[in-house]
């Protein structure tokens, strides 16, 4: 006999916004811009408060790491250091 399963989508969304989960989101933000350059060559991250209903970062290039990024596509070759 199969048996379907159901997602309870309430609980995804508590488990997307646990303090846990955005901690484990900034740490990975901020080995992936300390791979691109750190936050001396201009990546930052920035947590997204407002990205309703899950937790988000983001990192971004400025300044200077802008055109390091456009030149060498820098994040994209770091997003390997923010997997565990």
């Amino acid at each position: 006999m199969a048996r379907k399963l159901k997602f309870n989508r309430g609980v995804f969304e508590q488990i997307r916004n646990l303090p846990e989960v955005r901690a484990d989101l900034k740490r990975r933000g901020d080995k992936i811009a300390a791979a691109a350059g750190g936050e001396a060559m201009g990546y930052k991250v920035t947590e997204l408060v407002l990205e309703d209903p899950r937790g988000a970062v983001s990192v971004m290039a400025t300044g200077h790491a802008h055109f390091h990024n456009r030149k060498h596509h820098a994040l994209l070759r770091a997003l390997d250091a923010g997997r565990d």
